[in-house]
């Protein structure tokens, strides 16, 4: 592939992992943005939020900034489902069922798919 059409497709695969980035630092920004006596009355959970929000915006921020994945945009992507997997798992036990809770760790796996796969393309 060469010229615009080369262009496209790199293009294409930068946003199987930059969508799913942003979209699931928009839901944990909600998340907060709904849950502010949270800070006050569980900081811990809130400090966790915090930092998976993080996450998600490097992820997006990596993904942004390179035209193909590199081994940043693998490892914050992995970072990410792994902490999204772990979200999923704690809620799980709790019983906390609700699509919320799945919505996080497919945005994950979405996001670790399209790194990897512009990683291993040509």
């Amino acid at each position: 592939m060469q010229g615009p059409v080369r262009l496209t497709y790199q293009f294409s695969m930068k946003l199987l992992t930059l969508v799913p980035a942003m979209a699931g630092a928009a839901d944990i920004a909600a998340f907060l943005a709904r849950r502010l006596d949270l800070f006050r009355e569980n900081r811990s959970r809130a400090a966790g939020s915090v930092l998976g929000l993080g996450l998600w915006l490097a992820l997006a921020a990596s993904a942004a900034s390179e035209s193909r994945a590199g081994r940043r945009t693998l490892a914050l992507a992995s970072g990410v489902a792994l902490a999204n997997g772990a979200l999923l798992g704690a809620h799980l036990r709790a019983g906390i069922v609700r699509p919320r809770v799945f919505l996080g760790a497919g945005l994950a796996a979405l996001a670790l798919g399209g790194s990897v796969w512009s990683a291993r393309a040509q």
